[in-house]
């Protein structure tokens, strides 16, 4: 996708900097009539910036309107200029800004959200109920089988792949079958050092991590299968009326034709095995989604290599990668109602 649409602007975090007006995006396209409505607030701290930096630049991303979430409007909160660029695969918004000392520390930055998450797609046995997704162009069709640097795509995985699809023939029941595999194989594990980088060889081998590592085995064994196959990161929604979210949350998205895009949790349903047909082809009411990609090139393009995954911050500091963020997401929830 090119990228098309830059916007810029200056606009102050209010509850630190003093309340500025902020410009307010709305998402195109019908509200939902029925849904979980919540606002989500993403905000970034950036400390120790060296004092001698000649040139900082800031990647964040931004969530937008996509298969089940409606994002119905979008406030950014900076001290600095910012522009709006779309990443060049697979279509991420994303909030650039640059700045060169001297750099009023720390720099603040914060996103907030009014979202509705609907279920759109149910799983029943062997079959989905509800409308199509978006069907994929097929440039899409091809990133999403190729083989990645941590998601690889080799013999190893192949012959994994070939055992837990004996006898299957149809994408659907390939994908089922590479779920159940990656559900009966993994468990989830983040003491054992590596976790959590998508490494699916890693996951092959040790059978642990976290939500990261089980769907880049998913992801890996699909794509190795000849299904189409892609990485989504964002957040679960607790229930409480309100509260912060310790980290991200990440699943995946297999390509069948004539449906679209569908959802797959092998995480959250080895962790709840009585929810396990509903991971595979629900949309998930409680989830919001703010990346989709591994391997990215940003926009403008990064100095260093290409970025593994992209749910915090990405920083570099003259041209080098930069580590001093802290980020932090909070939630409001406006119903729990699901459509």
């Amino acid at each position: 996708m090119a990228d098309s649409r830059t916007r810029k602007g200056v606009l102050f975090f209010a509850l630190i900097l003093g309340g500025a007006a902020a410009v307010i995006w709305t998402g195109q396209g019908q509200r939902r009539s029925s849904g979980r409505a919540f606002a989500f607030r993403y905000a970034a701290s950036f400390a120790n910036i060296p004092p001698n930096a000649h040139h900082v630049r800031i990647w964040i991303p931004l969530a937008r309107t996509r298969a089940n979430q409606e994002v119905l409007s979008r406030q950014i909160h900076s001290s600095l200029p910012y522009e709006i660029h779309e990443e060049p695969v697979f279509g991420n918004d994303l909030l650039y800004l640059a700045a060169r000392p001297p750099v009023a520390q720390p720099l603040e930055v914060a996103i907030d959200y009014e979202v509705v998450v609907s279920r759109a797609l149910r799983w029943e046995p062997r079959e989905w109920v509800g409308h199509t997704t978006s069907i994929a162009s097929a440039d899409e069709l091809v990133v999403s089988l190729r083989d990645e640097p941590l998601m690889v795509v080799n013999e190893t995985v192949a012959q994994l792949a070939k055992d837990a699809t004996t006898g299957q023939t149809k994408e659907l029941e390939k994908a089922r079958a590479i779920y159940d595999y990656v559900i009966g194989h993994m468990r989830y594990d983040k003491t054992t050092p590596g976790w959590g980088r998508g490494d699916t060889l890693r996951a092959c081998r040790l059978g642990a991590g976290n939500c990261t590592d089980f769907h880049s085995l998913f992801i890996s064994m699909s794509r190795a299968s000849g299904i189409p196959a892609r990485f989504v990161i964002g957040a679960a929604i607790p229930q409480e009326p309100s509260g912060t979210i310790p980290g991200y949350h990440c699943w995946a998205e297999f390509y069948r034709p004539g449906h679209g895009w569908v959802p797959v949790d092998a995480s959250e349903a080895w962790q709840h095995p009585k929810r396990r047909e509903a991971y595979f082809g629900s949309w998930d009411a409680n989830k919001f989604s703010i990346s989709v990609g591994r391997n990215l090139t940003l926009a403008p393009a990064q100095e260093g290599p290409p970025v593994n995954y992209l749910v915090y911050p990405y920083v570099e500091v003259d041209g080098k990668p930069f580590e001093g963020v802290t980020t932090q997401f909070g939630f409001t929830n406006r119903n729990t109602q699901e459509g």
